[in-house]
């Protein structure tokens, strides 16, 4: 599951930093297909220091380009295919000098755009090593691999597949602007930004281009947000013309959950918390900020498959109730296992399998679960989530349905709003707190370098 913490939340709502005199102003897309790839890491690896990137959340057709240069997309869903009238506004605006990069996976419903340009994406597979062209003859390219390309006579090809000699990379002139299609691979892969390949040339040559449009630096351009909000209950449902057959049925798979949610923890969520549902275009997961949840529309392959849905939406409503301190160590487990809770609440056997399916793959590391610290640096992540279902369910055994309900009191009663942190030692004590009893040594029987010492949340603030 990809998804993103509070505290992280924040960048992906905000521009990347802007240039005292930016010559580039561009868009990154993520109305066609969310990703976090998009959420300014690509102007930051590429295009940070020569201006100012905003996203485009809305339809794409609804965008205004007027004071932009640069138009960041992606191939899509076929879900949500690129429409007609989107396809004009991007045409209109290369013809107008501006620059439009088009990365593409294979024969996705960005073809339905690229042929508006004499392009094609194929099906056909590279050879995951590419050789400059052109501009780019002897330049040194790294390849994450993707399939290649046909264009038409009017392009200038910049990388071939060394082994096929078929184009990977090309650019062309229409009207006063540029268009740049490539495989998504020659950009990097990674949702963590972490593989910012081809960083030598990708920015100069997107930078030469994009000025060909010039942009007033004094007049910013802005984050385009989803153009419908619609008020059900105490939720406002956020969404875009392509997300819009979707959203009905993902706010009742919501109602479905919240009231499962309550039971378990005992409580509503954080006061100020989950005031918006916001629909992603992706199948790739969410992301909460506390009061906004964002759930990918086809996530686990909804809506044929329920269960990983009803597991999505508790996850990310979930962090909304341990703010406004996330949880130390499990704050992604413990909201997944709020999931599975509901899944088991709703019978539905997919759950009981997720959880016995992690517990399983933590041991593959620490059989007995007894020698890792997943404090640790460099423990690995099954271990992490292994230990902490494991963890779970042996408090549930021994202390009762209730357990997750008597935490949750306790914390919000002990760890206020000004609390500096919240740290694992101060989990433990609160645990105890909440189920009368000191925690400290059988979480170390489970390797937790934890010590009551270095809290102060005693044993005896839970006594009347």
């Amino acid at each position: 599951m990809i998804t993103i913490a509070s505290l992280l939340v924040s960048v992906l709502l905000q521009a990347a930093p802007e240039r005292t005199t930016p010559t580039v102003h561009s868009v990154s897309d993520i109305s066609q297909k969310f990703t976090f790839y998009m959420d300014g890491r690509f102007h930051r690896q590429y295009l940070e220091g020569v201006g100012r990137d905003m996203r485009n959340w809305g339809s794409l057709d609804r965008l205004d380009l007027s004071n932009v240069n640069l138009l960041l997309l992606t191939d899509g869903n076929e879900r949500i295919p690129y429409e007609q009238d989107a396809i004009d506004h991007i045409v209109s605006f290369v013809e107008g000098g501006g620059c439009v990069l088009l990365m593409m996976t294979g024969d996705q419903p960005g073809n339905d755009l690229a042929k508006a340009f004499d392009a094609r994406s194929t099906t056909e597979r590279g050879s995951r090593n590419a050789r400059g062209t052109d501009r780019l003859q002897g330049t040194d390219l790294d390849y994450r691999g993707g399939t290649v390309f046909e264009f038409g006579d009017d392009w200038t090809v910049l990388a071939v597949d060394d082994r096929s000699e078929k184009p990977l990379l090309a650019m062309r002139r229409v009207g006063k602007g540029h268009v740049v299609i490539g495989a998504r691979g020659l950009f990097g892969q990674k949702p963590d930004a972490s593989d910012p390949i081809n960083k030598r040339w990708v920015g100069p040559l997107l930078t030469e281009l994009a000025e060909a449009k010039p942009i007033d630096p004094k007049k910013p351009h802005r984050r385009t947000w989803v153009e419908h909000a619609r008020e059900i209950g105490p939720l406002t449902l956020e969404y875009h013309d392509g997300t819009e057959p979707f959203a009905d049925a993902i706010y009742e798979v919501y109602t479905e959950v919240r009231p499962h949610l309550e039971v378990i923890t005992g409580c509503d969520p954080s006061p100020g918390m989950v005031k918006s549902l916001l629909i992603l275009p992706t199948g790739g997961g969410g992301f909460s900020s506390g009061a906004r949840i964002a759930i990918g529309a086809w996530w686990g392959n909804y809506p044929e498959k329920r269960y990983p849905m009803i597991e999505l939406i508790a996850h990310e409503a979930g962090h909304s109730w341990v703010l406004p301190h996330a949880e130390p160590l499990w704050n992604e487990p413990i909201a997944t296992y709020l999931g599975i809770l509901v899944g088991q609440r709703m019978g539905m056997p997919e759950a009981d399998e997720t959880l016995g399916r992690q517990i399983a793959k933590g041991r593959r590391h620490d059989p007995e679960y007894d020698t890792i610290d997943p404090l640790a640096e460099g423990a690995p992540r099954d271990l992490i989530w292994g230990k902490s279902y494991l963890i779970f369910e042996e408090l549930r055994r021994q202390y009762g349905e209730g357990f997750l309900a008597k935490y949750f009191a306790a914390k919000r009663r002990l760890i206020t709003k000004d609390r500096a942190d919240y740290s694992m030692d101060d989990c433990v004590a609160v645990w105890s707190v909440a189920l009368g009893t000191d925690l400290f040594p059988w979480f170390r029987s489970y390797a937790f370098d934890v010590d009551a010492k270095r809290t102060d949340i005693t044993l005896d603030q839970g006594r009347s």
